[in-house]
């Protein structure tokens, strides 16, 4: 039976003590560490200013439920010592335990999707910045000496002799940061007594309360004793090893439901947890199920998998920060799981329709989202089977829509756009030869490789920042193109290219999908009217294209609005 849940505080330095002496777990159903730098300084920064950082929520069990561990080779905390008799389950606060725990230690860790942090760049600003109200005392950077100074020295048992020599002035500064944060009281709730169902939902309530808990979190809480958190990741890692990159397990767990709880095709899609609730209900104590359940999840993991390479060979979808939606590997993993092998012809089409459409109309977001995701769930189910189902789209869009979209949003729209671009095959200005697509070039975060075309510089000034980042400005090109172009309007940097060999440099902006005739506005005097001149034409070329790609009309009319 449940106790009731016991308050108590203890110091840092104490928590300290008992990280090290390895009482604390994580179990299965916690998520991974998914903080950034910015967060992981934020909290030290506010443990300084003696603000309220949130009670650690802790599950103690004995030895016997040492079964409900998750082990994993990327713990940002210590595994636990089998030689403790208690088992301290985090339930809520890993993410706090975790930054605390590498303050002191400053080792080099990967989060959950995949960016590494290096907790040894966790600096206490000696000297803040006066004329800023309330600056920030602990910041991610690289340590400089008496000015930035790192974490874990300041926290180490000999730190005065990593600070040596040192001013009596200086020394004072290290010591109040140090003496402040061992001694900052961190409340702890432990219950005991609570069976693995009961952990679950405290977990959902507890971290619905906070951070943002996915509907994988809520699945996987619900799961009890099946790790499917782990089964999960290892899919992930297997297909991050293929080269592709993604973050989040959510898609994974959700194309498995789509596949395997045969949902009401007319209703909304099935929740993970309800999956979670029958699957646990199913397995408890059946064999026959958990073999059952077994085989399900191998073919499923060939499926994904397929379906990932699938749309980065044929779309191209290099990693996830290019995937429009990822309910899109999930929904295309239906087709696979139940088709072995590569499309037909027909097929192809259908997906490729699919694939455009739901990207550049968003059709995975707003109120459409639950209709049209099992709608081609149903469509995708058919086309396996072999049935000659078409894809329908008749929704078109008013091209504006790709006009007003910015290229850092990260939207549904921007992914789609990247692709099509990178469908295009686009060639260095000097040159004319095909940049190599799958390098880091095309990385989401290298932002430095996605160009305006009419500088910022120029239209800064002159147009609101929403109409010079709109897609229709912008283009790929690597830092050497960009270097030599600098701030310069294309009149002039396109002229250079254009004069070395007009065939080469019309093939050179087809492969960029930049207009470069007459009329198409790069080559007149007057920044905002020619930028104005060039959007349009470069819009109805984006619109053309996107339709081109798809095989199928998407756009209400090819101009602008």
């Amino acid at each position: 039976m449940m106790r009731p849940p016991a308050l108590s505080k203890v110091t840092i330095r104490t928590l300290r003590h008992n990280l090290q002496t390895k009482r604390f777990a994580v179990p299965k159903l916690q998520r991974n560490f998914v903080w950034d730098p910015g967060r992981a300084a934020k909290l030290l920064d506010s443990i300084f200013q003696d603000m309220p950082i949130g009670s650690l929520f802790l599950w103690e069990m004995d030895r016997k439920s040492a079964g409900l561990i998750r082990q994993s080779t990327a713990e940002i905390l210590p595994q636990f010592n089998s030689s403790n008799k208690t088992i301290w389950f985090v339930i809520d606060g890993q993410q706090r335990l975790s930054v605390i725990y590498q303050a002191f230690e400053g080792e080099r860790k990967e989060n959950d999707v995949g960016r590494k942090i290096d907790f040894g760049r966790l600096c206490f600003v000696v000297e803040p910045d006066q004329d800023v109200e309330s600056p920030p005392r602990v910041v991610y950077r690289k340590p400089v000496d008496r000015q930035f100074a790192p974490v874990k020295d300041i926290l180490a048992p000999d730190w005065r002799r990593r600070f040596a020599p040192a001013s009596k002035k200086y020394l004072a500064k290290l010591k109040d940061f140090r003496d402040q944060v061992l001694r900052y009281p961190v409340p702890i709730v432990t219950v005991q007594g609570a069976t693995l169902e009961q952990i679950g939902e405290i977990f959902i309530r507890v971290n619905s309360q906070g951070m943002r808990i996915t509907s994988a979190d809520r699945a996987v809480a619900l799961m009890g004793k099946l790790d499917v958190r782990a089964m999960a990741q290892e899919l992930r890692q297997k297909v991050r090893e293929s080269g592709f990159q993604m973050g989040g397990i959510d898609s994974i767990l959700m194309g498995f439901n789509l596949v395997t709880e045969r949902p009401n095709l007319d209703g909304d899609p099935p929740k993970l947890d309800a999956m979670a609730r029958r699957w646990e209900k199913k397995l408890e104590g059946n064999e026959r199920e958990k073999a059952h359940f077994g085989k399900l999840w191998h073919q499923y993991q060939r499926a994904f998998q397929t379906a990932v390479d699938y749309l980065r060979h044929r779309f191209p979808v290099y990693d996830e920060t290019f995937l429009p939606s990822a309910n899109m590997l999930a929904v295309l993993s239906v087709f696979f799981f139940n088709h072995r092998g590569q499309p037909n012809r027909h097929q192809a089409d259908e997906i490729c329709k699919w694939f455009w459409a739901t990207g550049v109309a968003q059709r995975y977001t707003g109120r459409g989202y639950h209709r049209n995701l099992m709608m081609d769930t149903k469509l995708f189910a058919s086309l396996a089977r072999g049935a000659k189902s078409r894809f329908v789209f008749r929704d078109y869009l008013d091209p504006v829509l790709i006009q007003t979209a910015e290229y850092g949003s990260r939207s549904t729209r921007a992914r789609a756009f990247f692709c099509l671009l990178a469908l295009q095959r686009p060639r260095y200005l000097e040159g004319g030869e095909s940049i190599p697509l799958e390098s880091e070039v095309l990385s989401h975060a290298n932002r430095k490789h996605r160009h305006h075309i009419f500088p910022q510089a120029q239209l800064r000034a002159r147009v609101s920042s929403r109409a010079y980042n709109s897609l229709c400005n912008i283009c790929f090109l690597v830092s050497r193109d960009n270097t030599m172009i600098g701030s310069q309007l294309p009149r002039r940097y396109l002229a250079q290219f254009r004069d070395q060999g007009r065939e080469g440099f019309r093939r050179t902006m087809k492969s960029h999908l930049i207009p470069v005739g007459d009329d198409s506005g790069v080559w007149d005097r007057g920044v905002v009217t020619a930028y104005k001149k060039f959007r349009r034409n470069r819009l109805r070329l984006l619109c053309a294209a996107f339709e081109r790609a798809a095989g199928m009309r998407l756009f209400k009319r090819i101009q602008a609005g």
